[in-house]
């Protein structure tokens, strides 16, 4: 057995201070754990391995590779400022007379993040929760992945590769919490947990608080995604159900202005009276329902642009000729809500 050090070197000119010590595992369905000291200015991991892989620090599937991604991302989370990486090392200690080591120098290394990105944003995660990323289990793996492309969309210069970072990071946190086999399954276990509980979702609430249904229909593209989704008599009975789930009468009076668009149909499967009544009961009581909001535009409505983006139904978004297009002002006015609701997951991520 070796004696391992993995030690990195930040550029950071404050004084030493201990941001986290504690165990980061290394396999699955096992009590094995390395050392972790997290500083402002680096972090030392101490392992015990009966070998190292030559080039380890370049091996995608070495323990120590994983290692240091973990730590990377916790330190990111902790620190919140975007710190240039000095130098990785791996120091591998056989006995009092040999020694090797494996080292990254700054000139070989390519940064997590610019030295311009504001990690802002990471100031409203629990640091508690995000030490979860350092267990080797499906919860902890599931927040290390939201948490990496967490802070690579707050590295992202286009608005879409924000976007979608911010969506893999949703995607990694739903599955996760819902444990269904399905994305529809996990989207409906993750609203129902969302009406039910409010109170855990404080950051993404506050925000489609103040919303007007004016404010909610001139960003989107409703009808758009009501015929995409509904695009066809048997996809009726799929419309009917969502109207009927909502209360809130900001979604109800959107919901009330497409029925035009499905009204045969509905009519077809003898939904349209009922529907029409239920609209009717929460738009003139002027029923307020938060977790409807929410749940309509990060769960429903996002779904249905992330699968136009990644799917290829459009043009590429970077094929433009213009500096800022509507599809752009779109996705700006969706992603604070996407980044809210990911942050209120990752604080509850211990409930997993």
């Amino acid at each position: 057995m070796a004696d391992i050090k993995i030690e990195i070197k930040f550029v950071c000119g404050e004084n030493k201070k201990l941001l986290f010590t504690g165990g980061a595992s290394y396999r699955s369905n096992s009590t094995k754990a390395d050392a972790l000291r997290l500083y402002n200015k680096g972090a030392v991991i101490q392992s015990n391995r009966t070998s190292v892989q030559p080039n380890a620090l370049k091996q995608l599937n070495s323990t120590f590779y994983k290692q240091i991604v973990k730590t990377l991302c916790l330190y990111y989370v902790m620190e919140r400022e975007p710190r240039p990486i000095r130098e990785i090392a791996i120091t591998q200690h056989l006995g009092s007379s040999r020694e090797t080591q494996q080292k990254l120098s700054r000139q070989e290394l390519k940064q997590v993040v610019s030295k311009s990105t504001d990690l802002g944003a990471l100031n409203a995660i629990n640091t508690g929760k995000a030490a979860l990323l350092l267990e080797e289990t499906a919860r902890g793996r599931a927040v290390l992945h939201a948490v990496t492309h967490l802070i690579k969309s707050l590295d992202s210069t286009s608005v879409f590769d924000r976007f979608e970072r911010l969506w893999r990071a949703f995607n990694a946190l739903y599955r996760a919490f819902a444990k269904q086999n399905t994305e529809h399954d996990c989207h409906v276990a993750l609203r129902e947990h969302i009406q039910q509980n409010p109170a855990l979702f404080p950051l993404s609430l506050n925000l489609v608080s103040p919303l007007t249904t004016a404010d909610i229909r001139s960003h989107i593209r409703w009808n758009q995604m009501i015929l995409n989704n509904h695009a066809t008599a048997n996809k009726a009975g799929a419309l009917r159900d969502s109207i009927l789930r909502v209360e809130d009468h900001r979604i109800l009076d959107i919901y009330r202005d497409s029925l035009p668009i499905r009204q045969v149909h509905l009519t077809t499967i003898g939904a349209l009276q009922g529907v029409q009544a239920h609209i009717a009961t929460h738009t003139q009581s002027g029923t307020v329902r938060g977790s409807d909001v929410l749940s309509t535009l990060c769960i429903k409505y996002m779904y249905f642009v992330r699968n136009k983006i990644a799917h290829a139904e459009r043009a590429d978004h970077s094929f433009s000729f213009l500096p800022e297009s509507a599809e752009m002002a779109e996705i700006q006015w969706l992603i604070p809500f996407l980044e809210a609701l990911v942050i209120d997951l990752l604080n509850i991520a211990d409930t997993f």
